[in-house]
């Protein structure tokens, strides 16, 4: 509900001409429910489909949204196709049954990054996606930077991001913008904050 009233704004309507700006590419969990039947690939190609237009991949952040696989994926195809990406965090608007705001939940940026490899000084590096992850040691949960498994072939190192040494896995959330969708003004602000995301990769 908080993503639909961010949906609802004047910034996404066909009929803004102002801007020009037409977006159709709003995905959430039932969508994505609607085609697990269908498998991975599916749901791959949904998101492909829904950003192959597209110059930046805008983020909306709940509660859980770090956690999601298939946000994760999205965050993955906006690297792996050079767009520019930020996260607006909505739960600062009401609970649409609460009517109260909620805490903020964790930057899903934070939770995927690019690291360098290099095999040596005469070799040009080439850079990987690596996300975090929950993992059980025999003693505790603790979090891991590992290969990102949804895509393995290397990336090119996103304009907006710092070039990070090599073996140290540089977090999205280092240079991508975050905002507040109350606190920032969005209803009036959002489409030059997805705006300057898209001139930030060169798009």
């Amino acid at each position: 509900m908080r993503v639909n009233n961010v949906r609802l704004s004047g910034e996404f309507s066909k009929s803004a001409s102002d801007t020009g700006r037409e977006i159709d590419g709003f995905y959430d969990n039932s969508l994505w429910e609607s085609k697990k039947r269908y498998g991975d690939d599916a749901i791959k190609d949904l998101i492909r489909d829904g950003v192959k237009n597209s110059s930046a991949v805008c983020v909306f952040v709940g509660t859980e949204t770090w956690a999601r696989r298939w946000v994760r994926y999205e965050i993955a195809r906006a690297i792996i196709d050079g767009r520019g990406l930020l996260a607006v965090h909505v739960n600062g608007l009401n609970h649409h049954q609460l009517r109260i705001p909620h805490p903020f939940g964790e930057n899903p940026l934070n939770w995927i990054g690019v690291d360098k490899v290099r095999a040596n000084l005469l070799t040009d590096p080439s850079y990987y996606l690596f996300e975090k992850q929950l993992r059980w040691n025999g003693q505790q949960y603790v979090v891991d930077w590992l290969r990102y498994g949804e895509y393995t072939l290397p990336v090119s190192r996103p304009k907006w991001l710092a070039d990070p040494s090599p073996g140290w896995v540089m977090p999205l959330s280092v240079n991508a913008s975050a905002y507040d969708y109350i606190g920032g003004a969005g209803a009036r602000n959002i489409g030059a904050w997805i705006d300057g995301a898209a001139i930030a990769a060169g798009r």
